[in-house]
């Protein structure tokens, strides 16, 4: 945190307000104009832990260098999207990066059936919101998040920046 790096090499859990929020919400109060660098190399995981975080670096008020080390796979994936239209933030990846896009996950267990419909209308509401989320911020149109929805989508590098998930590769 000395040189204003913040790096993020794990889960998207509860942890992610310690670890990533709250050194970017004090780098952006300081008096420095020195950017911030985020690095990630995340599988991803909450939504409801860290989609806040994907509006908060859509709107962050200093300049912010983002560098994928390896993969930003879900949520992870999201919190990159959340640069596309932020002239403040700088999304690098390396040739070998890559991000993945899916649907979200509900673990029902053993549930009421009324319970269990509750819930899966609750994710299909998540789902929509990540999904206008990539569509507002990428140029990803709704056609081509409709075709890879319910799958796997894994993107490469080169296809980061077609999407306009990330802006340069690095060494390019």
């Amino acid at each position: 945190l000395n040189h204003r790096t913040i790096l993020f090499n794990d889960d998207v859990d509860e942890d992610i307000i310690e670890k990533v929020y709250l050194p970017m919400r004090d780098f952006e109060k300081d008096s420095s104009d020195e950017p911030v660098t985020l690095i990630i190399n995340s599988s991803g995981g909450s939504v409801s832990d860290s989609f806040f975080l994907a509006h908060y670096i859509a709107h962050y008020s200093k300049p912010l260098k983002i560098i994928v080390c390896g993969y930003a796979a879900s949520m992870a994936t999201v919190m990159l999207a959340a640069g596309g239209k932020n002239d403040n933030v700088t999304r690098i990846v390396f040739p070998c990066s890559y991000a993945l896009i899916h649907d979200g996950y509900v673990a029902l267990a053993a549930s009421e059936s009324k319970t269990a419909a509750d819930i899966m209308a609750f994710n299909d509401k998540i789902d929509e919101q990540i999904r206008q989320f990539f569509i507002d911020n990428t140029s990803i149109t709704e056609e081509l998040y409709d075709k890879h929805s319910r799958h796997q989508w894994f993107l490469s590098a080169k296809e980061m920046i077609e999407y306009n998930l990330a802006d340069k590769i690095y060494g390019e």
